[in-house]
């Protein structure tokens, strides 16, 4: 569900939607040892030297470490045992320094979480580069934690070099910090980035049960239709009455309704509950899980085991109930409203990727997985949109994600800088992306349009043309609620039944077959 928080960042950037594509390295220019038309990895004496040819760039690090160039067009990922280094080109266009680190370290004021932060601008190899370390403390989930951090920024040309280092050791035990800028240098690139295509993990591999695999393949096969889902608030609280009324006026039976849970240390009745009445009703549960906001961050607190009681009796639950479900945690993570995005941990989106994948075991260990179908969503768009907040550093391995989610709303324009957007807009790039990023299925599982600062009726009518387009979208989800501001009043109004015209638009628009162009 979308902030109100999110219309107060005014450098708004889409996700690229390019497939980024290798050039050759020019003979001779490095010799290496290791290496390949992206990068080099040559030894250097007590370091060894690290050389991106795609973004013009090189540096010493630690000997030994691996190279991920999986999303080099993004960041370069070098590690070792004891230490991590993410390194990201930031362009700086449209961005003062200052506003770009100073949003960066928000997640610093969280002084419960976080510890002995400092930062200052240090002279280093002919740069002024600006220092920030910090510490939390280890998480008992995690294996080899490293939770040691210094974070290096150096403005070259129009670009900011974010040097990002974690380690399970303090830093200045581990060689301190200073031997990486003082070997930074720039030069122009001799080649582009890429972005790596997903594996999509096949039903025999996935081990669901009869019912859960013919759901999927119903559903989210390659020559599955485009179907659609709701969300429809009442239904968690008062029932499938109001759900009812669409569906036959409509003549069309959603498949999937959406629905939100939240980590608390209790028990859950209330979630056998929703997926009995959903089945008993014929549905399945989009079934989101996320975290709430509090002084320290229960992020950090689910991987430290804190919440492992109710984790695991959340997992039993699905588990005997045995049909099967959409399970979506912590959608939206790359976003800044949301606790468990890294914007709130450490700048760090391995912290994200850990609780996503320790769920996932509780899920196998309790035999939930059977009947659990994982989708991984992030938001259209990254608040802040800075690389290292970019979506693609956020995904935790094919093995976890059965299907990727898209999340883009048409906010209207209640508040100042937000702009009306059409659905090509919000959808046709980030479409083209994903196509080639991820072999997994594709669904909208939450999106819809605000009537404030448009022709929501004539929204409607080009979405239900323009999205029949889009064939690896499988399911699309509407959002039939509204987002409130701070005084209570209705900011967002996204209701399918706002005027008697947006209705008869979305009743028009599900009712008849997938691949008639009614509206075009």
């Amino acid at each position: 569900m979308k902030k109100t928080i999110a219309f107060l960042i005014t450098a708004i950037m889409t996700l690229s939607c390019m497939l980024f594509s290798f050039a050759e390295v020019a003979e001779g220019v490095y010799a290496a040892q290791q290496s390949s038309q992206l990068y080099s990895m040559t030894s250097a004496g007590v370091y060894d030297t690290f050389t991106n040819y795609a973004e013009g760039y090189e540096l010493s690090v630690d000997k030994g470490m691996t190279v991920d160039m999986s999303y080099s067009a993004v960041a370069a990922v070098l590690e070792n045992g004891e230490k991590r280094i993410e390194i990201y080109k930031q362009d700086m266009q449209g961005l003062s320094k200052e506003g770009y680190i100073g949003y960066s370290n928000q997640f610093l004021e969280n002084t419960i979480d976080h510890k002995n932060g400092y930062r200052r601008t240090e002279q280093i190899g002919g740069y002024s580069v600006d220092v920030t370390t910090w510490e939390r403390d280890k998480l008992a989930r995690v294996t080899n934690d490293k939770n040691y951090y210094a974070c290096l920024e150096i403005q070259s040309g129009g670009y900011i070099y974010t040097i990002f280092v974690k380690s399970s050791i303090a830093i200045a035990e581990g060689g301190g910090y200073r031997y990486l800028a003082e070997s930074f240098r720039t030069f122009s690139p001799t080649s582009s980035g890429m972005i790596r295509t997903s594996s999509k993990v096949s039903l025999e591999e996935r081990g669901w049960n009869q019912e859960t695999q013919e759901f999927y393949s119903k559903y989210f096969s390659e020559d599955a239709p485009l179907s659609w889902g709701i969300f429809e608030p009442e239904v968690d609280y008062t029932g499938y009455s109001q759900l009812n009324i669409y569906e036959e006026d409509f003549d069309y039976e959603f498949p999937v309704i959406l629905s939100y849970t939240e980590v608390v240390n209790t028990t859950i009745p209330v979630l056998q509950e929703r997926l009995e009445d959903a089945y008993e009703n014929g549905k399945v549960l989009e079934l989101t899980i996320q975290t709430s906001q509090a002084q320290d961050n229960m992020v950090y607190n689910i991987l430290n085991g804190e919440y492992d009681n109710y984790l695991y009796q959340y997992a039993a639950t699905i588990k005997d109930f045995a049909h099967p479900v959409l399970f979506r945690p912590f959608n939206e993570m790359n976003g800044d409203w949301c606790p468990y995005s890294a914007y709130n941990t450490s700048k760090d989106t391995e912290i994200f990727k850990e609780a996503y994948k320790y769920i996932y075991s509780i899920f196998e260990s309790s035999g939930a997985n059977e009947n659990t179908i994982w989708v991984w969503n992030p938001n259209s768009v990254s608040y802040p949109n800075f690389d290292w907040n970019n979506a693609l550093m956020y995904y935790p391995g094919d093995y976890y994600v059965d299907i990727v989610g898209m999340t883009a709303y048409n906010t209207g324009t209640y508040y100042s800088g937000e702009k009306w957007q059409s659905f090509n807009e919000l959808y046709s790039e980030l479409y083209t992306a994903y196509c080639k990023w991820f072999s997994q299925p594709l669904m909208i599982t939450e999106f819809a349009s605000s009537s404030i600062g448009g022709d929501k009726e004539a929204w409607m009518k080009n979405m239900f043309a323009e999205i029949k387009k889009l064939n690896r979208i499988k399911m699309a989800i509407w959002w039939d609620g509204c987002d409130w501001d701070a005084n209570g009043n209705i900011a967002r109004p996204y209701f399918l039944d706002e005027t008697p015209a947006t209705y008869e638009a979305f009743k028009k628009g599900i009712q008849l077959p997938w691949d008639t162009d009614v509206y075009a």
